[in-house]
């Protein structure tokens, strides 16, 4: 059994190109082979396996990887990192290296978010910035959409109208007239250059502040009228009401 901590390059931040030469190549280039820049690297997995050398690894994660790996199969430029040792996967077995885990992007990133749920206050939370907590949190495929003005988006359930979920907040224009409604849990995160960021304090402040209420949406014939609840009226029960295919919205 080995302990190990799996990286591999993250190719939107590999401007240099270093991804699956070997070590030798990388020499040609210039860049040394037993210092290996770990800020353009990902961790993709971190636990036990049933294995007993390197070798033994390379055929794991390319013939059956564990299930919460989150990498491609394992290639040339990989690093593996077994107790305080890295070894850089070649083109011909492993080179042990130098390799600075602190500069890599962890598996565990946590952002900081606004999370928005049916019939409860909005609120800030921390959360690992990974598909599949954002799909846990969802309950179901996500979807990014860009509606507001800042450098962020809302991340919602893709199918979330069609599957009924309970109806949350309504989206406003400029005007504060209500164009379109998201339906079930959903939250606002912020960018950054290739991913969801955590929202900056004055982001998160403002962000909670305008969808604080959770609102109610009564239908009146093929139109619906929202309502913002107010605090002492907030209950922990959710929404049942489903929006209508043709509804539109009166403030």
């Amino acid at each position: 059994m080995m302990d190990i901590r799996l990286y591999q390059i993250n190719r939107e931040r590999d401007e240099e190109r270093r991804a699956l030469p070997s070590t030798e190549t990388l020499a040609r280039r210039g860049s040394g082979p037993k210092v290996i820049d770990s800020s353009i690297y990902d961790c993709v997995f971190e636990g036990t396996v049933d294995c007993g050398d390197l070798e033994e690894v390379y055929t794991l994660f390319n013939v059956d990887p564990p299930e919460n790996f989150s990498g491609h199969s394992m290639s040339v430029s990989d690093v593996v990192v077994e107790g305080r040792t890295a070894f850089f996967c070649d083109s011909i077995g492993f080179r042990q290296v130098t390799f600075d885990e602190s500069a890599a992007r962890p598996l565990h990133r946590k952002i900081q978010v606004v999370l928005l749920e049916p019939g409860k206050l909005a609120r800030p939370a921390a959360i690992d910035a990974s598909l599949e907590r954002y799909q846990k949190i969802v309950g179901g495929m996500i979807e990014a959409f860009y509606p507001l003005e800042e450098p962020v988006c809302i991340v919602c359930n893709e199918e979330g109208k069609l599957q009924g979920l309970p109806l949350n907040r309504a989206l406003r224009d400029e005007h504060g007239e209500a164009y379109d409604v998201v339906a079930g849990t959903f939250l606002v995160v912020g960018l950054d250059e290739e991913d969801f960021a955590s929202l900056t304090p004055e982001l998160a402040q403002k962000y909670e502040k305008q969808f604080r209420q959770p609102e109610d949406f009564i239908r009146l014939g093929h139109r619906m009228m929202v309502v913002r609840v107010p605090d002492e009226a907030v209950c922990p029960e959710e929404s049942k009401t489903t929006l209508p295919k043709d509804a539109g919205f009166d403030r």
